[in-house]
């Protein structure tokens, strides 16, 4: 994927797995005569969730999706959850997802200026060069050759991040369109792989299997 970009001078601040053991559960159950069965808990609810805020400047209508997708220890198998798309409105999007699919999470974004790109424009949570805690402008990251679309992940209940998204023109199937540019502004916790990026763009075609 060849990208092409120049810059405005504005900074924008912006599955699948189901298994069950029901029948197991049912075959191991005491035989008894009485009260009925309580209802099994659903540990999917019970586990631990995190409310994730984007806050995102001169982007309403911006679409966000986040996306986890790790694979086995022999990579034969990739799992992959992903969330609903959620708008951008009145500057902030807000997910609550179990905690732990932060762990190796993509998150994308679907700008409504964005033409025919022929990708999905994926935050970067590191580009390359820079540690957790540095601090990333427009102007550094339209430098970058590398990023990572994975994020290390957090065990906070509740955690808030800025998010810078800007338009950008590309090279996009045909000609050249607009395009968008999304980072965040400090520099979090990531996982592999750094991936190539065109002047700081990261774009994704496919989910980003972390690991």
């Amino acid at each position: 994927m060849t990208v092409r970009m120049t810059v405005r001078t504005t900074v924008r601040t912006t599955v699948r797995s189901a298994a069950g053991a029901a029948l197991l559960a049912t075959l191991l159950a005491p035989a008894g005569g009485g009260a009925a069965a309580a209802p099994a808990t659903d540990e999917r609810a019970a586990a631990p969730r995190t409310t994730l805020t984007f806050t995102v400047a001169d982007c309403e209508g911006c679409e966000v999706q986040l996306v986890n997708a790790r694979s086995t220890l022999d990579a034969d198998v990739v799992h992959v959850w992903e969330s609903r798309t959620k708008q951008v409105e009145d500057g902030s999007v807000t997910f609550t997802i179990p905690t732990r699919r932060t762990w190796g999470m993509s998150a994308t974004v679907v700008a409504p200026w964005e033409g025919h790109t022929g990708y999905v424009t994926t935050v970067a949570w590191r580009y390359n060069g820079k540690y957790v805690g540095d601090t990333v402008t427009l102007e550094e990251a339209v430098t970058r050759t590398k990023a990572s679309a994975c994020w290390e992940g957090v065990r906070s209940r509740r955690v808030t991040m800025p998010l810078v998204v800007e338009k950008v023109r590309v090279a996009g199937v045909r000609r050249e369109v607009d395009g968008s540019i999304a980072f965040v502004p400090t520099t979090t916790s990531w996982l592999p792989p750094m991936r190539q990026v065109w002047d700081g763009v990261l774009g994704s075609q496919d989910v980003n299997i972390c690991r």
